[in-house]
């Protein structure tokens, strides 16, 4: 498998780190919508919102409303990290055909001599010709 997953994965971080919430949106994979979109219905979001957004005709406001919450839900998840330095590596354990995790790492100073410290997994789907992302999970969660 060549880098193509690891690459988008940290596109992924990047576009979250940078607030770029509508590219986030499209880095997500089918899956990933709906894990997103399950969880603000169990937070209280409105079932015609979810609806409107899993269809692709919410209105531009609520659109934007929502995923600017997306994005800073997931900075929270990421919390205490530089998210502009992570490095993404792939995971060498073997997955599923057209599956990959990517693991995020904090790169520590080269003098200490020790490998990155991992803290956040981004799992992925080849999905429409490109990989996406199902989900990110943080290393306090794993």
């Amino acid at each position: 498998m060549d880098e193509a997953a690891s690459e988008r994965a940290k596109a992924f971080v990047d576009a979250v780190a940078w607030g770029e919430h509508l590219k986030v949106w499209e880095l997500l994979s089918e899956e990933g919508r709906r894990t997103v979109l399950r969880v603000g219905a169990a937070r209280g979001m409105d079932d015609g919102m979810a609806a409107r957004l899993r269809d692709g005709t919410a209105a531009t406001a609520e659109q934007d409303e929502f995923l600017a919450d997306l994005v800073n839900g997931l900075r929270a998840d990421l919390a205490g990290n530089d998210l502009d330095a992570l490095e993404a590596e792939l995971d060498p354990e073997p997955s599923e055909p057209g599956r990959a995790r990517v693991v995020l790492v904090a790169p520590v100073p080269a003098v200490l001599n020790l490998p990155g410290l991992p803290v956040a997994s981004v799992d992925m789907t080849e999905e429409d010709g490109g990989w996406r992302v199902d989900r990110l999970i943080p290393r306090t969660s794993q």
